[in-house]
């Protein structure tokens, strides 16, 4: 069976691995938002694809130095989003780690990524988290 939004996700981290923002705007809409909710250094609303982009930098340079384990738990799709149900554990020598459930919810109109959404099953341990690591 097809999975129409789910690979344009894939698309969009295919063209983001490689800095290809022409093919990043062939997945996602110039005004996508995306919510990060939380107290700490990395939440917030972010406009626009250069944010959405900085944001994905950001968050990779941190989760990518904790060598973690990200696990997809659910996916499922409709025709307007995809929903994403994740466990994440980072491996930080220093002790300071996430074991962690979330999902994420994608947004599509008009063929196109236009919202993307983190829910989180502990946010006060998210909060923790990423005050100790990015600050």
């Amino acid at each position: 069976m097809t999975k129409p939004n789910q690979l344009k996700i894939d698309r969009f981290f295919s063209a983001y691995g490689k800095r290809d923002f022409a093919g990043i705007k062939q997945v996602m809409a110039e005004d996508a938002v995306w919510y990060f909710i939380g107290r700490h250094p990395l939440a917030g609303v972010k406009k626009g694809i250069g944010e959405i982009i900085a944001f994905f930098d950001a968050m990779g340079a941190i989760i990518g130095k904790s060598k973690p384990d990200i696990q997809k738990q659910i996916v499922a799709e409709n025709e307007a989003y995809v929903i994403e149900c994740v466990h994440t554990k980072t491996n930080n020598p220093d002790g300071k780690n996430l074991d962690h459930y979330a999902a994420v919810l994608w947004t599509f109109k008009d063929g196109k990524i236009t919202e993307g959404r983190h829910f989180f099953a502990d946010p006060p341990a998210v909060d923790a988290y990423f005050n100790a690591v990015a600050a």
